[in-house]
């Protein structure tokens, strides 16, 4: 059974490691590149992610309830979805970095296919990873194993952003960057497809033990005597439920912002005279790996104070850190602005990695509950991502709105490859007035969102249904 469990964590951690490649070099850079090189218009950066969000809106509950209830084969097991969607999602990862065209109509349309297209199978792949972490065991032990087992893969998969970064010399190099693009989605495939081949969940197994059954004639049990709607309005009524949904859009939307803006908003607050394009490249790609080493360093902790504390204390610092950073520093000091910087998006990241932990709590609660033989796992992280995707397209939508009302539309014009001989240059008052825009942002979006993060939070109630006991 010890080696069973290994081989499980094993191949668990190779889905995590895959993932995190593609994962958080697509989130770090493809604003970047369509704003600062493909100069795509405002417009169709708005509808692109409208469109983008409308789509998550359907996407998500829809595999999750075929996930859960249709047999078709590539839904046969978890497994299954793993390794037949495994090369078209590193696929979906390669299309923002070859441009189609210059005509802006074509740009536009280039960043909806390529948002659609990965979210896709990110959604497909990213609800199946969710599933086999709540299927793999239902031992709480086991879980915290898992995340904190996970973490340590994500550290090779966090060098992504790192290896783009010194290979493309901050993107200068795009051809360097593109050909860089090809080579981790080869590997990240190659990880994939271990998983894909290995990882079992505890029910799998059970088939497998007792019905002498091997690994290909294994089938996911399906509820099949349930309506879409009944197990939609089962979910949503849980007061947990929903409570962690509201924490967690709000989680999502400050991520999304540090993962789409941090460089953009580094670019323009600090200088190279003040901190080298190498130092910061290095720190851009050392940030996702501080976050792993969190996670790895507070795992222990789980097994003392509940995750509902430890999450509760991200979003308290979340509210001092920024109202320090904004009132008694400021931007005077770019070091400690890195430094910052580097801290929130450690602590948004490493208080993301452990969602996973409440929301397989909700689904074991809700095959109790509804006397399941098998949790709908599947539709309750399906449902968690209706309500909480749509901050992906949301976050930026409204950072890029704010920031072209100060001129910063006239910056990004005048950057990448081919800047226009038409955009005229911000004077040095109205460049003055986007820094403090942008400043304003990096501190005081985590004020607000932690404040209203740390009121939604307060109604999770924790029942391990185990011991009964409630953590409050």
């Amino acid at each position: 059974m010890k080696d069973i469990k290994q081989k499980q964590i094993l191949a668990y951690c190779s889905l995590t490691a895959g993932f995190g490649l593609l994962s958080s070099a697509y989130n770090f850079y493809y604003v970047k590149v369509f704003l600062n090189f493909y100069h795509i218009q405002e417009s169709w950066f708005q509808l692109s992610q409208i469109l983008f969000l409308v789509w998550n809106a359907i996407n998500d509950p829809l595999f999750a309830y075929y996930s859960d209830n249709k047999n078709f084969k590539i839904l046969k097991t978890r497994r299954n979805m793993i390794l037949y969607s495994a090369p078209f999602f590193s696929l979906s990862f390669l299309i923002p970095w070859f441009q189609w065209s210059t005509n802006p109509v074509i740009v536009g349309l280039h960043l909806i296919f390529a948002l659609c297209f990965w979210d896709t199978l990110f959604t497909f792949i990213g609800l199946t990873a969710c599933c086999l972490f709540t299927e793999i065991s239902q031992d709480n032990e086991m879980r915290i194993t898992l995340t904190r087992a996970s973490q340590v893969a994500s550290l090779f998969s966090s060098f992504s952003v790192m290896v783009l970064e010194h290979a493309s010399n901050g993107l200068q190099d795009f051809q360097a960057f593109q050909v860089t693009t090809v080579l981790i989605a080869i590997l990240s495939w190659f990880l994939m497809y271990y998983c894909g081949k290995n990882c079992h969940t505890q029910y799998d197994l059970q088939q497998m033990q007792q019905g002498e059954k091997s690994p290909d004639e294994v089938c996911h049990k399906r509820t099949g005597h349930e309506s879409y709607w009944q197990q939609t309005w089962q979910i949503v009524r849980d007061i947990n439920f929903i409570s962690f949904v509201v924490t967690n859009f709000f989680q999502e939307f400050h991520r999304t912002f540090l993962h789409s803006f941090m460089a953009i908003v580094c670019d323009q607050l600090i200088t190279a005279d003040e901190i080298s394009q190498s130092s910061r490249s290095t720190f851009y790609g050392g940030v996702p790996f501080m976050s792993k080493i969190l996670v790895i360093s507070i795992a222990p902790i789980l097994r003392h104070f509940s995750y509902k504390k430890v999450i509760r204390a991200n979003f308290i610092w979340k509210i001092s850190g920024g109202l320090v950073m904004y009132y008694f520093i400021g931007d005077g000091h770019p070091w400690i602005l890195m430094g910052f910087l580097l801290i929130d998006k450690s602590f948004a990241n490493g208080t993301f990695s452990l969602f996973n932990l409440p929301l397989s709590d909700i689904a074991d609660a809700n095959m109790i509950k509804y006397k399941r033989k098998h949790p709908i796992t599947s539709m309750v992280f399906g449902m968690n991502a209706l309500f909480v995707k749509p901050a992906i397209s949301l976050s930026p939508m409204l950072v890029v709105a704010i920031l072209n009302r100060y001129g910063f539309s006239q910056i990004k014009q005048s950057t990448g490859d081919i800047p226009s001989p038409s955009v005229n240059p911000l004077t040095s008052t109205q460049l003055e007035d986007l820094k403090g825009t942008m400043f304003s942002l990096v501190c005081l979006y985590p004020v607000v969102l932690g404040t209203i993060q740390l009121i939604s939070w307060s109604f999770y109630r924790v029942l391990n249904y185990r011991t009964k006991e409630v953590d409050v």
